[in-house]
């Protein structure tokens, strides 16, 4: 797996082209956590936590996700390349 370090702006243009199912790791009020995209929005993206996914006993489809604004996606996981925020 690799890492390659994007700004902001490139960040969010990858996270535009997105479906469903890529990894992304979000950062709100202090804590980390990773989830996987649900939908990409114009305000935000529809993310569902992974511990959700884990803990799941429902059907496929049963879970509802999140909304995060696109500034609180640090990583962006797409085939097997990890797209990482810098430190803006």
């Amino acid at each position: 797996m690799s890492v390659v370090n994007v700004t902001m702006a490139e960040l969010h243009e990858k996270l535009a082209k997105c479906i469903a199912g890529e990894r992304v790791l979000i950062e709100q009020e202090g804590n980390r956590f990773s989830g996987r995209i649900q939908h990409v929005g114009v305000m935000g993206v529809k993310v569902i936590p992974e511990t959700v996914i884990k803990n799941s006993t429902g059907d496929p489809g049963d879970m509802d996700g999140v909304t995060v604004p696109y500034d609180d996606i640090w990583e962006l996981e797409v085939k097997g390349v990890v797209y990482s925020r810098l430190g803006e």
